[in-house]
């Protein structure tokens, strides 16, 4: 079964020639049509994975007070921040 970004990427690849790993990933990742992550929801228990801080909030609360612990510990509590990186939907952030 040939899909329709497979069919525009085999004519990217006839007309320019070899295509670097990462412009495919990205094509068929995020392509604005037919990407994996703009057609469907790939998180949670109705996608393809789950990761633990969709399944309970309790991970990010966990992992918060272990780094708050340790700011305490090392006596810089008052200027730490915690900031989420990569979580894609914030579960972690959301707990309060």
């Amino acid at each position: 079964m040939t899909t329709p970004l497979e069919t525009r990427i085999r004519a990217m690849i006839e007309k320019d020639g070899p295509m670097p790993v990462d412009k495919f990933m990205a094509l068929c990742l995020t392509d604005p049509e037919d990407g994996y992550y703009r057609s469907a929801d790939p998180l949670g228990a109705a996608g393809d994975f789950t990761t633990a801080p969709e399944i309970s909030q309790m991970f990010g609360e966990l992992v918060g007070l272990w780094l708050y612990d340790e700011a305490i510990k090392q006596g810089v509590a008052a200027e730490a921040a915690l900031v989420e990186l990569g979580n894609l939907q914030a579960a972690s952030s959301r707990c309060r």
